[in-house]
């Protein structure tokens, strides 16, 4: 146990209290960023006149020491005091107890934590986008490839394999537009907001700001240290990109199941049965799929632990940090399995030929009837209903249907043209062609989206570049205004 916070009030606490309450262990994800921290305030307490000079190059000499390996005892409540502690035994309590001037814990952790989860949040985008360019790369060889569409799991319509590939790409885009607006409300600096009424020591919460690479800070001083909506945040967004996830594994676990044969998992990823020697089981995309359950749960803990808590600091808190980083760190391992699993998908043999993916021709049938025959749709949608109730239960493909049995379904819809088009459509090989409403799967519609995509990708990069670089000047800065006490 800190002796830093006893010996006032208080007297001793027993061990196996500081044991309970203690976040020591889940604070090393915290500990430079703590000490980080630490240096700005330094540099904001000079600059009030709140300490000597000489006293703060001290200070950031020996917090610059600790940061290249930061103290560590499980004895102690949290990394807070350890900084604090280990300061004050270098330089003494003369100039080692003036560290915690104007600052509580409070807004100190608050602080910690937005740096390291933005910085989370950046490796985070680049992630996502490693995922979304792998999947755009590989649509890119497949727009002309014919896959089955499915609703309720069963077979609806014919798509091609870039367009659904796409469609997981748009799905994991807007995730990644979600991380970049929750980054801009992350990136607020705390500091300065004390343990909830700020301080009446002169310090200038713009500068330190600037000096950790904050876009702003939280202005009101309880929302400052009692805020933790940015970290929820965070842990909903990392709970829409898990249930994306999810949904991707489990289409590929039903996709490479030898039922429906639509891809082929590459040996890498799969593994087999200790007993049935013809097994290739999806194991790594099972794993993902219960991962991505488990982040979705942290989501819902953190929402539930917060809803009771009254305004102000509590320490419940500290009970947040273990879910966010949990969170993070699952669905970066999510991500980097399926970044790896995806360019190495294979498409399985032609899903021409077999008679019950025929049937996913049916809307298009109606379509061609209700143009030809300029009839209400929903008549031509009974009459395709009726033609694959016949074919089903005669156990026949609609191409085996004669123009007698046409004529018959169709009434006075019928007309050559009308079979002929019934024909053209039944052949799926070239049904792509036939969508024309933008976003769908027709190749040269696929194509342009690719397109455009790729591009956004790009800028993405971009922005997350300039972020960074706006976090390695402010150490830049951090350092030269250290220089200033020297």
């Amino acid at each position: 146990m800190s002796q830093i916070l006893r010996g006032g009030r208080l007297g001793k606490m027993k061990d196996e209290v500081v044991r309970f309450i203690s976040s020591v262990e889940a604070d090393r994800r915290i500990s430079r960023e703590t000490i980080l921290v630490n240096k700005a305030h330094v540099i904001a307490l000079a600059k009030a006149k709140a300490i000597e000079n000489q006293d703060a190059h001290k200070l950031f000499q020996v917090l610059s020491k600790i940061e290249q390996a930061p103290p560590f005892r499980e004895s102690v409540e949290d990394v807070h005091v350890l900084v604090e502690e280990e300061v004050t035994r270098i330089l003494g309590k003369e100039v080692g107890g003036r560290l915690h001037t104007g600052k509580s814990r409070n807004d100190q952790v608050a602080t910690a934590i937005r740096i390291a989860s933005r910085n989370q949040l950046l490796t985070l985008i680049d992630d996502l986008t490693d995922l979304e360019n792998r999947l755009l790369r590989l649509a890119k060889k497949h727009t002309k490839s014919l896959f089955i569409g499915y609703t309720h799991l069963q077979p609806a319509q014919p798509v091609s394999f870039a367009h659904y590939l796409v469609s997981i790409h748009d799905a994991l885009e807007r995730d990644n537009q979600r991380i970049l607006e929750t980054f801009a409300r992350v990136n607020q600096s705390s500091l300065g907001g004390g343990a909830i009424a700020g301080s009446s020591f002169r310090l200038d919460r713009h500068l330190t700001a600037r000096l950790l690479g904050f876009d702003g800070i939280v202005e009101n001083s309880i929302d400052a240290v009692t805020g933790r909506d940015f970290l929820v945040e965070t842990l909903n967004a990392c709970s829409l990109i898990a249930a994306d996830l999810s949904r991707l594994a489990q289409d590929l676990i039903f996709y490479s199941s030898e039922d429906v044969g639509r891809v082929e998992l590459p040996d890498a990823f799969t593994s087999t049965s200790s007993i049935m020697p013809q097994k290739k089981n999806p194991d790594s995309l099972e794993i993902v799929r219960a991962r991505c359950a488990l982040v979705a749960g942290n989501g819902a803990s953190a929402l539930t632990l917060m809803h009771g808590l009254s305004t102000g600091y509590n320490l419940d808190f500290q009970e947040l940090t273990p879910l966010l980083w949990n969170s993070l760190d699952t669905v970066r391992s999510c991500l980097s399995a399926l970044s790896g699993l995806i360019p190495e998908l294979r498409l399985s043999s032609s899903i021409t030929g077999k008679r019950h993916l025929e049937f996913t021709a049916a809307t298009e049938l109606a379509n061609a009837i209700t143009r030809e025959g300029k009839i209400p749709y929903r008549d031509a949608y009974r009459m395709v209903g009726q033609a694959v109730g016949l074919a089903v239960k005669e156990n026949r493909r609609l191409k085996e249907l004669g123009a007698d049995e046409w004529r018959t379904l169709l009434g006075k819809s019928y007309s050559d043209t009308i079979l002929r088009e019934v024909g053209k459509i039944l052949n799926l090989e070239t049904h792509l062609e036939r969508y024309k409403t933008i976003g769908s799967p027709n190749p040269k519609m696929t194509a342009k989206m690719i397109a455009t995509r790729s591009k956004q990708l790009q800028l993405r990069k971009y922005q997350v570049d300039k972020k960074r670089s706006k976090l390695a000047k402010s150490s830049r800065l951090l350092r030269q205004e250290a220089r200033k006490f020297a």
